[in-house]
């Protein structure tokens, strides 16, 4: 599959997205499971997301909304369960569409799949859906949700590597010899 793709399979009902990044794969790990990150990326240019909780382990949850900033529709509201969590290589999970409960709507759930690859100096994100039926799909289609995953992916490469904290360490050698390296938080000495 080429670099950057969307494919919509309708004989496997799925849809599958790639993206590369020159960021790595560490980086790219990080902004898909860091809710104050996520939140400035998730979702189609001209939405704003909001992480109401966010578990990223076996079994943990992740609840956000998303919402045009206009404020032109409705919020679209989701429930992620997770499944695996390979740290820097694979997050699997059911995703759920919620409603104004955080309950889930009866659309049903779609297992998500989520690999990180390393590729050449940066790396590679591959997002694969799977809808229970080709109705499922449809409506996915229908609602351009290929469209603002990708959109959203595009975003993912706006985040300033500055965000993570990919700023130098400081260093300092204390009375033994040890070299210690660290970042200074706060306004502390």
């Amino acid at each position: 599959m080429p670099e950057n793709d969307i494919a919509i399979d309708r004989s496997r009902n799925t849809l599958h997205i790639t993206r590369g990044y020159a960021a790595s794969v560490e980086r790219a790990w990080w902004a898909w499971t860091d809710a104050e990150t996520i939140a400035k990326w998730w979702g189609p240019r001209g939405w704003a997301a909001t992480v109401y909780e966010m578990d990223v382990r076996p079994g943990g949850r992740w609840r956000f909304e998303i919402a045009p900033a206009d404020g032109t529709v409705a919020p679209v509201r989701g429930i992620v369960t997770y499944g695996r969590v390979e740290p820097l290589t694979t997050l699997t999970y059911d995703d759920a569409f919620a409603d104004e409960s955080w309950l889930p709507d009866g659309t049903g759930t779609f297992p998500t799949t989520v690999a990180f690859t390393t590729a050449g100096t940066g790396c590679r994100v591959e997002v694969r859906a799977a809808f229970p039926d080709g109705d499922a799909l449809q409506r996915a289609v229908e609602a351009q949700m290929a469209d603002g995953y990708a959109e959203a992916l595009d975003r993912l490469d706006d985040i300033p590597p500055t965000d993570q904290g990919d700023t130098p360490m400081n260093t300092c050698t204390s009375p033994d010899g040890t070299t210690i390296a660290y970042k200074k938080t706060g306004a502390g000495p």
